[in-house]
């Protein structure tokens, strides 16, 4: 089963006129709330900021599932689901948990092309060096 960005973010909402509240009396969340359009960003960002080695993609993965700056990501909170991630050639604005997942859903498929297993090495001898996948 192929994933697609259709599955990870919702349609646009539709605005019910009845509803519509002036812009006057708008907080500042409500207004950013529909803005962003739901397209390839995470995916041409991915292809600028792709991890390079293992420790490198451990890295990215706690800083997506922690929401907090570790090694060469920086990540800039401005709510719960809402973060800027900083890579090291661009940023991504992640607006809600969905987009959070589908990120981390593509670095699982890269680890898996590239044969690397989970997100921490593994311990004892091999620690090292990242475990391989079995197919």
């Amino acid at each position: 089963m192929e994933a697609k960005l259709s599955d990870y973010f919702d349609e646009s909402p539709k605005l019910d006129q009845r509803k519509v509240v002036p812009e006057a009396r708008q907080s500042k969340r409500a207004s950013r709330i529909g803005t962003y359009r739901p397209e390839t960003d995470i995916v041409l960002w991915l292809a600028g900021n792709v991890p390079v080695n293992f420790q490198e993609l451990a890295d990215l993965r706690y800083c997506l599932y922690h929401r907090c700056s570790r090694a060469g990501f920086m990540v800039k909170r401005r709510d719960k689901d809402d973060f800027t991630l900083t890579g090291r050639h661009s940023s991504l604005h992640i607006v809600n948990n969905k987009a959070r997942r589908y990120l981390l859903w593509k670095l699982r498929v890269l680890a898996r092309e590239r044969g690397w297993c989970g997100a921490l090495p593994r311990s004892g001898a091999a620690s090292t060096r990242p475990a391989l996948c079995h197919p």
